[in-house]
């Protein structure tokens, strides 16, 4: 074999151009269950934030025989759980019912090359207070 007969390790065109196809598509795939996992990761921290406000019930109405939420306490109660999730996002409070917006967010794997650098997921979910009455002959 002589010295022209070599290649010279040249990469041709179609060929890096299939491999940065195939980093998108592998880019796409990765984060895209990112993304999916965040939404889920989303709604249950909603989930989760609405129970724990509607298990903050107002004292002085309830030693009146009223169940009633704290809105404040609740609020703030929710907001802690987000909080301690490392999850941004909102609590409100109208009558017997909480709802919790919420609003994560993470970096992208592969996405960043082609200039988007945060997967952005939310979620919410409401809790409804119920009471429940004490049927004829229980204990």
């Amino acid at each position: 074999m002589t010295g022209d007969e070599r290649g010279g390790g040249a990469v041709t065109a179609p060929m890096a151009i299939a491999v940065l196809a195939l980093l998108a598509v592998i880019g796409l795939g990765i984060d895209g269950v990112r993304a999916a996992q965040g939404l889920a990761r989303a709604d249950a921290l909603a989930e989760e934030a609405a129970r724990a406000a509607g298990q903050i019930l107002d004292v002085a109405e309830l030693q009146r025989g009223v169940v009633v939420i704290d809105d404040g306490a609740a609020a703030s109660a929710a907001l802690a759980y987000l909080r301690q999730s490392d999850a941004e996002g909102t609590a409100s409070i109208i009558g017997d019912r909480v709802r919790v917006e919420v609003r994560i967010s993470q970096p992208t794997v592969l996405l960043g090359l082609v200039g988007r650098t945060e997967i952005v997921s939310t979620g919410s979910a409401d809790a409804l207070l119920v009471t429940t009455v004490p049927t004829e002959g229980a204990p």
